[in-house]
């Protein structure tokens, strides 16, 4: 499991951003379901997984494929 940083000690791990990217609508853009904390949303956007718009990035398409077990 890579961490990726920690908010209010808890360590966020590229898994936990990967299930908050499988959150998409068809076109790319990602939703944040009531029952997940919204900073992982936030770290998504600051690492570059999610653009300003709020669409996924190729970066973050990469970080889903690692992922595919989600």
């Amino acid at each position: 499991m890579n961490i990726l940083t920690t908010v209010d000690g808890h360590r966020v791990s590229e898994y936990q951003i990967a299930s908050i990217l499988e959150c998409r609508f068809g076109d790319g853009l990602v939703y944040v379901p009531r029952n997940y904390p919204n900073y992982l949303y936030s770290l998504a956007k600051k690492f570059g997984f999610i653009n300003r718009e709020g669409y996924l990035t190729r970066k973050g398409r990469n970080l889903l494929a690692r992922h595919t077990d989600i």
